[in-house]
């Protein structure tokens, strides 16, 4: 399945931080792995990257280029 996004989700913890991570179609699809918890009051940041696969064109690929679309 190609991902678009991998979302990392830093939760605080008695015995420190805890990392999760998603791997995501749609950001979107993040509201939902937000709500099932743990309490959302327990994150500390999330980061979201864009993941390896690309239907365009590749790591080079711009806004400019974007725009000729």
């Amino acid at each position: 399945m190609n991902y678009r996004w991998t979302a990392t989700i830093h939760y605080r913890t008695d015995a420190g931080e805890l990392l999760v991570q998603h791997d995501l179609r749609e950001i979107e699809e993040l509201h939902m792995l937000v709500e099932r918890g743990p309490h959302w009051d327990t994150i500390s940041r999330i980061e979201i990257v864009r993941a390896g696969y690309t239907r365009d064109g590749g790591p080079d690929f711009t806004v400019e280029a974007a725009a000729k679309l």
